[in-house]
């Protein structure tokens, strides 16, 4: 080949070339300066890269580069030493959108954390954990063999959970004694919002499990429906109620609060404080709200609304205190960080966050109870007003 083929060769490739190494140069740079706006350190993404360098080259066995990055994220998460904070990767996402559409694969209990370990707070009708035997107020000692004991709630939730038509083997303790039960997983579809007239009184029960997608919605036509029944009265029980999202709170409060009512004021990262407003309705009806220490989150900010506007008094024990709120955030369509994005107060400006809220009526229950004397002292106030 001679000199003029072999330039124009190197023409025909010097361009495309140059554009290639420019466009090089220019993510690197700005791949720096990311690094460094975010960090104030320049050689930080140098540091990141020859980590994982590190474990890839000299780490004892193989090294799974997913597991690594997914681990970094959790990691850059986990520094803000909020607990309500968390990268939902994988499994975590999918199971947190189930939860907040109100249907997953899984037995059909619901679960809370106490001085006793993993307690199973109640069991859903028709459920696979009914149909096999379990029993709200059972301790979940292990799932498949392998220990809860140290193990937070999400974890205990992603591994009862799993794929249809399979079976999870759990062993619990109840009054003392271990018993095993074999269940098998189906598609749960969460009744946020289930009620019914109390025999031979005007009273109405509404129960709110979770504050997710469409509840706000499903209370009211609950409502509406029991209100065509003769309700005059109303018991909101709140019990083991994690919240959700607070706009749902907020429609569902607007069936009991006066019209325009502020339901909650936050505090954003920029000091701006906002508040969510509630429709509200010009024909109240009597109230009692029922809470408990798994209480949470939306639910005590419903619960703050009522106390603060006293509607009605509210019975239990002190809430949990979960004065935040969390905002999710896509990363992709796979994972996305749950992060809190403000504090709330109530109506009248409490804060709860690490407080809760002290019922006006405070009754104690245990699992171990016979009867619900919550609901018993809540139906006792109602029928005096």
């Amino acid at each position: 080949m001679g000199k003029h083929s072999l330039r124009q060769t190197w023409e025909s490739v010097r361009r495309p070339l140059g554009y290639v190494c420019s466009g090089m140069i220019i993510m690197i740079v700005a791949m720096v300066g990311l690094f460094w706006y975010y960090t104030g350190r320049p050689s930080s993404m140098f540091e990141f890269f020859r980590t994982l360098e590190i474990i890839e080259s000299h780490y004892a066995e193989n090294v799974d580069k997913n597991a690594i990055f997914d681990g970094a994220l959790k990691g850059m998460v986990s520094t803000l030493g909020d607990k309500h904070s968390t990268y939902l990767g994988g499994d975590l996402y999918k199971d947190f959108s189930a939860q907040m559409s109100g249907t997953y694969a899984g037995i059909g209990v619901y679960i809370a954390s106490t001085d006793e370990g993993i307690l199973i707070a109640g069991v859903m009708e028709g459920s696979p954990a009914e149909e096999a035997g379990l029993q709200r107020g059972d301790i979940l000692v292990s799932i498949d063999g392998t220990s809860v004991e140290g193990y937070q709630l999400e974890d205990v939730s992603k591994n009862i959970r799993g794929p249809v038509d399979t079976s999870v083997d759990l062993v619990v303790r109840r009054d003392g004694e271990e018993q095993s039960f074999t269940v098998q997983r189906r598609q749960i579809h969460v009744p946020t919002v289930a009620g019914k007239m109390v025999d031979g009184t005007d009273v109405g029960y509404i129960r709110v499990a979770v504050f997710s997608d469409g509840t706000a919605d499903d209370f009211t036509k609950e409502f509406t429906k029991l209100r065509e029944q003769g309700m005059n009265k109303l018991i909101l029980d709140l019990r083991d109620n994690p919240g959700g999202i607070v706009e749902q709170a907020v429609g569902v409060a607007s069936n009991f609060v006066p019209p325009n009512s502020t339901i909650v004021s936050y505090t954003e990262q920029d000091g701006k404080v906002d508040q969510y407003t509630a429709q509200g309705t010009d024909d109240p009806i009597p109230i009692v709200v029922l809470v408990n220490e798994n209480s949470a989150s939306a639910s005590e900010i419903v619960a703050g609304a009522v106390q603060d506007m006293k509607l009605g008094p509210i019975v239990g024990v002190k809430t949990y205190g979960k004065g935040t709120v969390q905002g999710v955030f896509p990363v992709d369509s796979a994972s996305a960080v749950k992060v809190t994005v403000a504090k709330y107060r109530t109506t009248n400006g409490r804060e709860i966050d690490g407080v809760g809220i002290e019922p006006d009526v405070v009754v104690p229950l245990t699992p171990s109870d016979p009867e619900d004397s919550q609901f018993e002292k809540a139906l006792e106030i109602i029928q005096e007003k």
